[in-house]
């Protein structure tokens, strides 16, 4: 496509096509999942439904923390479809194992109070504002995740119940004190250990892979002989940011921006009030409403009418104080009743909102101010940079089209014209997870006839709105399956290493039963140079001694003086040991170690979690209608 552009660049027409710019911007939205009676059911258990919805959104939850706990390593994993879609049967397996301790509090008539769930929700640090409590962010965030106050109540209520059921049974485990002193005893003791390691490569010359064992392994293991493709490409990238760092603004143009712009430093108006809220759920509601509102007119006290009677009732133990809020916070039909309101201690009439009816009461009133130069200064040498660095950048931008189009046949000169650099990444797979590798649109870039067979530069590619990309292809290798004429030394490589691992491990097998006989081993060491290594007091915890072969003498049993103690363990891929436990030194333990009792008190406890979430799976009725992907 572009080799014809060149081919008609002469025309006026191609030149001023070329000078076009265009931008593409992309608008996401975050949907969000509202349960239906006709929703499709993801699993049911013993008749309870988890719906597909409550999957996808404890995914994406757990997605969002993973991603935010663990940032790029967590979005490499999470780039394998496999992972995904494991990680997301996980969440399926959770929801269904808290959806039997839900019917087990069901059937055990485990309840939750509203008194426990309004103190949770008072303690929850997102509702707080300077450490205490704040209605008016609590039903901000609500709004914000598509919850009503009566159905975050309900969720809550759901899940403090699921966890008093669990922690009724976790709360019965305990341990004594001979078990903890008996734990620290076991923690604390060491032993005396005899053991010679074995590396595999001592037994490469006694294996001879035939022509049909590397066929067959080739065969079974085919997709280890599959590349990727992978890219040399060459890059010069073009960045708002970078431009506007070199950009000086002057003291008189920040005063003057300032002056301009004081509408865009103007701290609104903000109003606080008080209000009754009643659930306009049921038929009476208004006129519930009404009947206050008259009460409150005749002389009634607005605080104790809230207190008693909103359904808002985390505002109503204040009297129904929601703090002071600016516009665009509430419900439209709520803040244009309060904003209508004149002078303090003004009652509205009764104002229907998608929470149900209100009665409204002016408390306060924080006039609209300006910010001050010095609280936005910083801001506004931002703006004038960006605003001055966009006419340059917009220069360079179409300095870049042009000349990489111009000559085809190289960055360089484009990337001197604008002040750039031609970047290089090296022979890299498609997968690498570093840019240029990362955006999905350079790739595509790469792969146009143009640029990756005829040897031409790519035309420009918009990253985003400010960050802007020409490429050119180096060299390419395409995926393929090598045959098995190209890998064949290392597929030879591959069944020798196998082939001889096994012959180690007999080996290994073999000297261990001698020893467990009590009969002599020296011929056998001899034979490959090997000698035992004697270690005195090894401790459970911070050995020198490989870790592997530490874990092996400690699941082994004592010496007597009828039969050796002896095993064999597998150190890594490339190594055996050979383990003899020689002697085992008890510690003497007099106190009990707190934190000791405390992590074998989480133990148990973690294994009768377990147990209870087994015990109930057999006895439930689980039906999976979707698999977890």
């Amino acid at each position: 496509m572009l080799e014809k552009i060149r081919e008609g660049s002469q025309g006026p027409v191609a030149k001023i096509i070329l000078g076009l710019v265009i931008f593409s911007f992309a608008l996401a939205g975050v949907g969000s999942y509202i349960n239906s009676g006709s929703e499709p059911k993801a699993a049911e258990v013993n008749g309870l439904a988890i719906n597909v919805s409550q999957l996808e959104r404890a995914y994406e939850n757990e997605r969002a923390r993973m991603e935010s706990q663990f940032g790029e390593m967590f979005s490499q994993i999470a780039s394998d479809p496999a992972y995904l879609a494991n990680f997301k049967q996980g969440i399926l397996e959770r929801l269904i194992s808290e959806q039997l301790v839900n019917d087990l509090a069901n059937r055990l008539s485990v309840r939750t109070s509203d008194e426990e769930i309004k103190k949770a929700i008072f303690d929850m640090p997102e509702f707080q504002v300077e450490g205490k409590f704040n209605n008016d962010r609590y039903l901000q965030l609500l709004t914000r995740a598509g919850y009503t106050p009566a159905k975050f109540r309900e969720m809550l209520r759901q899940d403090m119940t699921r966890r008093a059921v669990v922690t009724a049974l976790t709360q019965t485990d305990f341990v004594l004190e001979d078990e903890v002193k008996y734990f620290q005893q076991l923690q604390l003791q060491k032993r005396d250990i005899e053991y010679v390691e074995v590396p595999v490569a001592l037994f490469n010359d006694a294996v001879n892979p035939t022509e049909e064992d590397i066929r067959s392994h080739y065969e079974s293991n085919i997709e280890q002989y599959e590349t990727q493709e992978q890219f040399d490409i060459a890059y010069v990238e073009l960045k708002l940011a970078d431009v506007a760092k070199g950009i000086e603004v002057s003291e008189d143009e920040i005063n003057q921006h300032y002056q301009a712009s004081q509408a865009q430093y103007v701290k609104a108006e903000r109003r606080r009030a008080s209000h009754i809220l009643i659930d306009g759920s049921t038929d009476d509601a208004q006129a519930k409403a009404e009947d206050l509102l008259a009460q409150i007119n005749a002389g009634a006290d607005f605080a104790e009418l809230a207190k008693e009677h909103s359904a808002d009732t985390f505002s109503g133990e204040n009297g129904g104080d929601l703090d002071f809020f600016g516009a665009g916070v509430m419900d439209p039909a709520f803040e244009q009743a309060t904003f209508a309101l004149t002078n303090i201690g003004d009652v509205s009439d009764v104002v229907e909102s998608s929470f149900g009816f209100h009665i409204i009461k002016l408390t306060d009133i924080e006039a609209e101010t300006v910010r001050p130069l010095e609280e936005v200064k910083a801001d506004i040498i931002s703006q004038l940079q960006e605003d001055k660095a966009r006419d340059i950048f917009l220069e360079k931008q179409q300095l870049l089209a042009d000349t990489a189009f111009e000559v085809p046949t190289s960055l360089q000169e484009a990337a001197t014209a604008t002040g750039l650099s031609v970047k290089q990444t090296g022979l890299k797979s498609v997968n690498a997870g570093v840019f240029p590798f990362t955006e999905a649109k350079l790739i595509t870039a790469a792969k146009e006839d143009d640029v990756l067979n005829a040897g031409y530069n790519s035309a420009l590619v918009e990253v985003s709105g400010d960050h802007l990309v020409v490429l050119r292809v180096n060299q390419y290798e395409a995926a393929r399956t090598q045959p098995l004429e190209e890998v064949e030394a290392q597929v030879k490589q591959a069944v020798s290493q196998k082939l001889a691992h096994s012959v180690a491990q007999q080996w290994v097998e073999e000297l261990t039963a001698k020893l467990a006989a009590n009969e002599t081993v020296e011929t056998l060491l001899s034979e490959k140079s090997l000698s035992f290594t004697a270690k005195q007091d090894v401790a459970r915890f911070g050995s020198e001694v490989s870790g592997a072969i530490v874990r092996k003498a400690f699941e082994m049993k004592k010496a007597d003086e009828e039969q050796v103690s002896a095993a064999w363990v597998e150190v890594n891929p490339t190594s055996f040991a050979v383990v003899k436990v020689t002697a085992v030194t008890q510690a003497e333990v007099e106190e009990v170690d707190q934190a000791t009792a405390q992590r074998l008190e989480s133990a148990l406890t973690d294994y009768n979690y377990q147990a209870f979430i087994t015990g109930l799976r057999e006895n439930a009725e689980i039906v999976t209608y979707q698999a977890a992907n």
